[in-house]
């Protein structure tokens, strides 16, 4: 992709309109929030449940399915200056056991958005949300930018082809910005991540219902950033990142699963019994991963800013909220 200086989208004699895909996702409906508050008009994205699941102050919205062509191109691009594409398969673990539907599916839903907004003969600026679980995890720690990839699951496999498919599009005349997201989590992540998933069991210890914590291997070392962390990159990358360039999203440190079990304990106030269960171990855990975000730093000013503490606080909060809801 040709590189060059980045142009802002955010102008000033004008509020910029950005699409944002998985609107109704965990993540989506922190981006809205984040762009919303800094006047950015949005243009939701979403799957059938976006009525019952979202939130848009602009109020403009999209359900569509974006594996069907033709579906997509019902989306209007004229006015749009930029893309953020979140929308996607998500979890590592089971794209083990349905590798075609993940790298068929996340590569194709993005083949179909810049098929799209080509025949409306627009040229957004693409904010393309890959993973930092691409990298060939035997490489020097922190990981860069510029590590080497060996993509260790399904998942990863269609996010690195994600990446190549937006080169292929650059070359067709649109900017494409490419961010690395590590691990993230936060209040409203669903079932099918550590955090959230250990949150829920010691809320149902704590309530009597489960007698303990069924956990994988906690060894495993992993980056985490807040969701609303993540979200506050996005748009600063879509608006600052240069295009054609590739930026890592994380904390720089990493954190055990036993860290994860102890702060969420703290949180809940709660104290349970913790028991391995080797049906929620992967095919696939390497001891320790954390990557450098210097980069995405020293383009954009952007910094980490909520603690560990405060998520697995907020987690546990959002739960409790639900279950007496």
């Amino acid at each position: 992709m040709a590189l060059g200086e980045a142009k802002p989208l955010m102008y000033a004699n004008s509020m910029p309109k950005v699409v944002v895909t998985g609107a109704n996702g965990f993540v989506g409906k922190h981006l809205i929030k984040e762009l919303s508050d800094h006047g950015i008009e949005v243009v939701s994205v979403g799957g059938p449940r976006m009525a019952v699941n979202h939130s848009n102050p602009s109020g403009n919205t999209y359900s569509v399915d974006l594996n069907d062509a033709n579906a997509v191109e019902a989306i209007d691009f004229s006015d749009v200056t930029g893309v953020i594409h979140l929308a996607g398969l998500a979890s590592v673990g089971p794209s083990f056991d349905d590798p075609m539907r993940y790298i068929t599916g996340n590569i194709g839903m993005e083949c179909n958005l810049f098929e799209a907004a080509l025949k409306q003969n627009t040229r957004p600026r693409f904010l393309i949300v890959s993973s930092g679980a691409l990298y060939d995890t035997a490489a020097t720690l922190p990981l860069t930018e510029s590590s080497p990839t060996l993509p260790s699951s399904p998942y990863a496999v269609s996010k690195l082809g994600q990446e190549q498919l937006a080169q292929y599009y650059a070359g067709r005349g649109i900017e494409v910005i490419i961010a690395r997201p590590f691990n993230h989590t936060g209040p409203g992540q669903g079932p099918g991540f550590i955090v959230p998933d250990i949150a829920q069991q010691v809320l149902a210890c704590e309530q009597g219902t489960q007698d303990e914590v069924l956990v994988g291997n906690l060894d495993a070392k992993r980056d985490y950033t807040d969701v609303r962390d993540i979200a506050r990159a996005y748009r600063l990358l879509l608006d600052k990142g240069v295009p054609g360039e590739t930026y890592n999203i994380c904390s720089g440190k990493a954190l055990s699963g036993h860290d994860i079990v102890e702060g969420i304990l703290k949180a809940s106030g709660t104290k349970a019994t913790i028991t391995q269960d080797q049906d929620k171990m992967r095919p696939s855990d390497n001891p320790e991963i954390y990557g450098d975000h210097q980069k995405l730093t020293a383009a954009t000013g952007w910094q980490p800013e909520i603690g560990t503490a405060k998520t697995l606080a907020d987690v546990v909060a959002d739960l409790r909220a639900q279950t007496n809801s």
